[in-house]
């Protein structure tokens, strides 16, 4: 990040050189040259500026993706289910046995951003998961997959007028 904005900064100064001091040049090209490549590291600082949070390399986005599947968040996990807590509930036990079905489902919300999640359908209750707000919502989806006999050949389809979109992944 610092190398973007000293990169940023190098290269305002030396746009503003040569517009200062453009008829100096007795080659147009060259000033042309120097202004676009200056351009350039300023498109590319910015863009680095702005994605600066995101990891660079594969070793430190497999430490991220290790951290998620690792992080319980509001899951604890048995040989025979697993409970969750909400803040309106108490904590709440469900036993593999008794999921019915298991849907990835894919909402737009305001146009613009995308919620998914996973909804969990029992002979008692329906639950919904977000993505967004589940912390742990990774290594959960990791032992649904481990526990049940997951599909993934179904494809999203759609089940409103509103963009809703699910994919089941287990049904009894």
């Amino acid at each position: 990040m610092k190398k973007s904005i000293l990169f940023s900064i190098i290269a305002v100064i030396i746009l503003i050189a040569v517009f200062i001091y453009y008829p100096v040049w007795d080659q147009e090209w060259l000033s042309y040259a120097i202004i676009f490549i200056c351009f350039a590291m300023l498109c590319f600082s910015g863009a680095n500026i702005m994605t600066a949070n995101e990891p660079v390399d594969y070793d430190s986005t497999e430490k991220q993706m290790d951290k998620l599947y690792t992080e319980d968040g509001i899951f604890s996990y048995t040989a025979e289910g697993f409970y969750f807590t909400t803040k309106s509930e108490s904590k709440k036990y469900i036993k593999y046995s008794d999921i019915l079905e298991v849907n990835a489902f894919k909402i737009p919300f305001l146009h613009e951003q995308t919620h998914s999640g996973i909804e969990l359908i029992t002979s008692d209750e329906k639950y919904e998961f977000l993505d967004q707000y589940c912390k742990g919502i990774e290594k959960f989806t990791e032992q649904l997959s481990d526990n049940l006999p997951f599909h993934h050949n179904h494809e999203l389809k759609m089940m409103n007028n509103h963009g809703l979109k699910k994919r089941n992944l287990f049904r009894k």
